[in-house]
């Protein structure tokens, strides 16, 4: 354990009233180097002074015996020092990466520790930004904007905050929200007293359609005297009905003399209340109320022209123009319509055929950038993403009923790209040499992950790398394909028929149901679950479903790293994450039938026929 001994000689400083601490540097060496970190009580009252901390490491934990620090003002900006709005550390403990490559933290945990901010400093409490994080014990204080800041969002950007708990812990006094909310997955907020809040006492909170709210609960606090209401949860964001608001509870609390209402729900969602103490607040007790009407604009139907033998300008207008139906009418002579990579960026957008065929002309324009600079191009025939940073991922699409190719020799594509969410891909046959046949992720989609996808009934075969790549996703369905001849191209691919990989560890994988493929003959694994990224396991893989496939005849090659017709690699970091395997027959396998690594999921396996594999 790394101790921190009283500071009452480190960094002292100078002011017209004479000296004042000014713990900064020793407090920020010890939290760059990491590890178990202890800031002993200080005698006399005394309290150390920082200004915002950077906490960037994995596995930091904070401890203190009842000791107290007070804000001195912003810590320096690290993330992007040279940007023209740089991040700079605005809050006592600024939990989140230091440099835009680095993955944010996880298992991080403060406790046991007195946080106080004066007004005048304009700061938060603690301000999460990473995931696994866990705040109990603490005292915050003075007048900060919020005690507590758990994630970000804005309209057209919102990821997921991942397995945040704030328990047995006193907040009074801030400006705006005791504790504020954006896009919680796994939160609990337990048995603290928050009282005093110039807004709402607790805030939970979509700021944008795809910004989900899953796995959330308020329960057994006390929240008293704030301006607003005791308990908000927003699931009405300006742009949309929330995606995915379930499993939301409030219940157990004493939620007394607050002067906006006891309870508020806006929107729509899974809410449920019960056991709460509601007295002495001004309006109801609990109000519902719902979200702005969305007018739904009026839908076009649209008929292609005759091939030109490059569509892709009539294709692109017509998809930039709106949603709607586009009807692909089958070409005579088996002959394709021939596009670049297409843009599908609008709501309610169906593109449908009676079995033409589309082949791909190579990629299309660039419209987005990365997180860290780099262009992206529509690289796939049907690129399924917001057109601009500031537009929300498109919702409702639908692509079915088409046979689409992509020829060898061309830049590295896609068959389709899933960025959006609800979408649904049926009676599909993606055929040629695409690097993936489908990609489902939340690349520059400004939610970090696809939503309510559905790959169904269709024919998946050729692909260089996998047939499907699930890098990002809540809530996806793979029912019903054939899935086969994935080549391994160049060798040394994962060449699986479905490959669930996040990205990075804060990717999701969860409400994830592969059922009733027959998934045959691929270079690698017929079903590849990497749920291990380079920084260790994802932070959210649970609620996995295999079940009902034949699974046959697959890792034959050698080349692939991984071979066996089920690959089980990594888990939800802690090992809480569960996996359903039953009735699929896994049979003809190069390697073992199963093959685990690195496994930690909880498993509830029966009725597999695994027999007859190399082993």
């Amino acid at each position: 354990m790394l101790t921190l001994v009283a500071l009452a000689f480190l960094g002292v400083g100078s002011s017209a009233g004479g000296a004042v601490r000014d713990d900064t540097d020793a407090l920020q060496a010890k939290l760059d180097a990491g590890g178990a970190v202890f800031l002993p009580k200080l005698p006399g009252g005394q309290c150390y002074a920082t200004r915002g901390l950077w906490l960037s490491r994995d596995d930091t934990t904070i401890t203190s015996d009842g000791g107290c620090i007070v804000a001195l003002g912003f810590g320096p900006a690290r993330l992007d020092p040279t940007a023209p709005k740089p991040h700079f550390a605005n809050a006592v403990f600024y939990i989140t990466h230091s440099t835009i490559r680095a993955p944010v933290p996880a298992r991080i945990s403060i406790s046991g520790l007195r946080i106080s901010v004066p007004r005048a400093k304009r700061m938060y409490g603690v301000s999460v930004g990473g995931h696994e994080v866990s705040l109990s014990g603490l005292t915050i204080d003075g007048a900060p904007l919020n005690d507590v800041l758990i994630g970000s969002g804005a309209v057209g950007a919102g990821s997921p905050i991942i397995r945040v708990s704030l328990t047995d812990s006193t907040l009074r006094g801030a400006q705006r929200d005791a504790v504020l909310a954006y896009g919680p997955v796994g939160l609990r907020v337990e048995g603290n007293t928050v009282t005093r809040a110039g807004g709402t006492g607790i805030h939970i909170k979509a700021a944008d359609r795809g910004q989900p709210v899953l796995d959330t609960h308020v329960v057994r606090n006390t929240i008293a005297d704030a301006r607003g209401s005791g308990v908000f949860v927003d699931l009405a964001p300006p742009n949309g009905v929330v995606l995915l608001a379930k499993g939301i509870e409030v219940a157990g609390n004493r939620i007394l003399r607050n002067a906006g209402g006891g309870i508020v729900i806006a929107g729509k969602g899974e809410v449920a209340l019960s056991g709460n103490v509601l007295a002495g607040n001004r309006g109801r007790a609990v109000l519902r109320r719902a979200g702005r009407a969305q007018r739904r604009p009026a839908m076009q139907r649209s008929v292609a022209p005759a091939s030109t033998g490059d569509d892709t300008a009539w294709l692109q207008a017509r998809l930039d123009r709106g949603g709607g139906t586009i009807f692909l009418p089958k070409l005579p002579g088996g002959a394709c319509y021939a596009t670049r990579g297409l843009w599908v960026s609008h709501d309610h957008t169906t593109i449908t055929s009676d079995g033409a065929c589309i082949v791909a002309l190579g990629l299309g324009p660039i419209r987005l950038r990365s997180t860290d600079g780099d262009p992206i191009a529509s690289d796939a025939v049907f690129f399924v993403n917001r057109s601009g940073p500031k537009q929300p991922a498109p919702v409702d699409v639908t692509i079915s009923n088409l046979r689409i190719v992509v020829p060898a020799g061309l830049p590295a594509m896609y068959g389709v790209a899933v960025f959006g969410h609800d979408v649904t891909l049926s009676h599909l046959d993606i055929a040629g040499v695409p690097k993936d046949d489908v990609t489902i992720s939340g690349r520059a989609n400004g939610n970090s992950y696809s939503g309510d996808i559905s790959v169904l009934d269709s024919t998946l075969g050729g692909a260089a790398r996998n047939a499907i790549s699930v890098t990002g996703a809540i809530g996806l369905r793979i029912e019903r394909n054939t899935i086969e001849g994935v080549r391994d191209a160049p060798p040394g691919q994962p060449a699986a028929g479905i490959d669930v990989e996040p990205d990075t560890r804060d990717r999701p994988a969860s409400d994830l149901h592969i059922v009733g493929n027959t998934i045959q003959d691929n270079a690698g694994p017929g079903i590849l679950l990497e749920l291990e990224p380079n920084e260790g396991p994802d932070v959210l893989a649970t609620d996995l479903e295999i079940a009902g496939n034949t699974i046959v005849r697959n890792a034959l090659q050698r080349s692939p790293p991984k071979r066996a017709g089920i690959v089980l690699a990594g888990g939800q970091d802690g090992g809480a994450g569960t996996l359903l395997l039953k009735d699929n027959i896994i049979r003809e396998n190069g390697g073992p039938g199963i093959l685990e690594t690195h496994f930690q999921l909880r498993v509830d396996a029966s009725g597999n026929d695994v027999s007859n594999n190399d082993a």
